[in-house]
This record gives structure tokens, sequence and C-alpha cells, in this order.
């Protein structure tokens, strides 16, 4: 939780440091590609994928990669790596209430309380959150990391049925590289530029983007899964706004007002309910 609490901070660094979202996104899978192409091969592949079910992967690795990234580093251009962390920290909610609408959760009066919670919480973050005035500007960002969260939801609910019938590490190893193959056009000239004046800070950076907190965390992740029942394990996920907001106080200096501890706290517990 850590390490994926500690990504944000690392994005919104070389984001401020003149990367470009569409230039962080590339670099990060890039170096993270091999380690899921060993991945997909040694877990055997996604055999007897039907039609359906490519189609499946090629949405979803547009979202988890594509869309989240982009959107997520782009956003924190515009707001701090600890309201960009909170936000996501939605995502399950999201997810959730996505499966409940689309009738592939129950409903009930408590999952609606809960998801209800954790939205206001939302609205509380990307409205009050800087604790600035409300205007254009000061949504942008918020917006684009909420887009990233919603990415990160419609993922969650296309990958399901995959899991029934394929290892989860094949299905994110092989989405992962379907949303790197399409964040290859992204990458021209102006990449290679910003590659040669990138600072050994920022290969640093780079490198634990793209080898600690995709590959190994998520390798981590999956051992811990096989250790802790699941409702246990996703209970440790409310941990990442509290790490992301300590992580941008002590690393980049950023503020923790009183409105963005508030929705923080009204999204954990929201989701922690609606779970």
């Amino acid at each position: 939780m850590i390490v994926w609490a500690g990504a944000f901070s690392a994005i919104k660094r070389l984001v401020d440091g003149g990367v470009s979202a569409s230039d962080v996104a590339v670099a990060r899978y890039l170096v993270a590609a091999p380690g899921f192409a060993v991945a997909l091969v040694l877990t055997g592949g996604l055999r007897g994928l039907t039609r359906r079910d490519a189609a499946r992967v090629l949405s979803a690795g547009l979202l988890v990669v594509t869309v989240y990234h982009l959107a997520l580093n782009q956003g924190e251009r515009y707001t701090t790596a600890g309201t960009a962390a909170v936000i996501i920290a939605a995502a399950p909610g999201i997810t959730l209430g996505l499966a409940v609408a689309l009738g592939l959760e129950q409903f009930s009066l408590r999952r609606v309380g809960g998801l209800g919670l954790a939205f206001g919480g939302v609205l509380v973050v990307v409205l009050l959150g800087a604790g600035e005035r409300v205007s254009v500007h000061s949504v942008r960002g918020p917006l684009l990391v909420l887009a990233a969260a919603l990415a990160f939801a419609g993922y969650n609910v296309i990958v399901k049925p995959l899991l029934e019938r394929h290892s989860a590490v094949a299905v994110t190893a092989a989405a992962s590289l379907v949303g790197t193959l399409a964040l290859l056009p992204l990458a021209g000239s102006s990449t290679l530029r910003a590659a040669r004046h990138l600072s050994g800070s920022q290969w640093l950076l780079v490198g634990y983007l793209g080898i600690v907190s995709t590959l190994l965390a998520y390798v981590a992740w999956t051992l811990a899964l096989r250790r802790l029942d699941a409702s246990r394990a996703v209970s440790f996920l409310y941990a990442v706004p509290v790490f992301g907001l300590v992580i941008g106080a002590l690393t980049l200096g950023e503020s923790v007002t009183l409105w963005l501890a508030a929705g923080g706290a009204m999204i954990v517990g929201g989701v922690a309910l609606a779970q």
C-alpha cells in the first residue's frame, strides 16, 4: 500500500518537472512491459480465448492503462498528489456502483448508503479539497483524476467474467500489454528528447513507477491474496489515500486541508460500508 501510495507523489514530481503526462505513461509501461510479457508466458497465457473475451481484454487494456494513466497524470498537473490518492480511493465504490447498476451485484440499502456517502466525499474533495474558491481551474485536476477512477472501475467490471476462466495474473498482464501498445502512438521525437533530458533522479522515479509500483507491487499483492482472505486483503486498500496524503506532505510539502481530510474520510468510510 505504501508503494502504491508513493506512485502519486512520483507522478507529481515528474509532471511538475516538465515531463508530459503521456511521456510519463509511456516510460512507465515500457519499463514494465517486459515483466508483463514474462508473466503472461509463465502463466500459460490466455488459452481458449474467444472473440468476446478478446474484446474484453482489449477494452480492459485501453481503460486500465491508456485512459487511466493519461487522465491521472494530466490531472496531477493541476492538483496535488494527496488529492489524487484520495479520489482514486473511490474506485472500488464506483466499481460496486456499476456492478449493482448492471445487475452483477445485489442491491441493498446498506450499499446504497455507503456509496452515497463515498460519492458525497468525492464531491467534497473535488469542489473544496484544495481549499480554493470553486472555479473551473480548481476542479480541472480533480475531475481528470475522477475520470481515471471511472476508467479503473470500468476495467474491474469488464475483467470480472474473464477471471472465472483465466488466471488473474495472465489477464492483468495481457491487458497491460494491450494498453502499452495503445500508448506507443503517443511516443514520438518529443518523447525521445524528453528521455535524453531526464535527470538521474527523474529516471529513478520512472523506474520506481514501472518496476516497483507496477510490477513488484502487483506480485506482492498476488502473494498476499494467497495468504489472506480477499475481503481482508481489500481492507488494506483503505490505507492508500492515507499514505498518499502523508507521502505528498513529506516529500512535496503539500498541505492537507480540513475539507480534503473530511472528504477522504467520507470516501473511505462509505466504500467500507458499501463493501
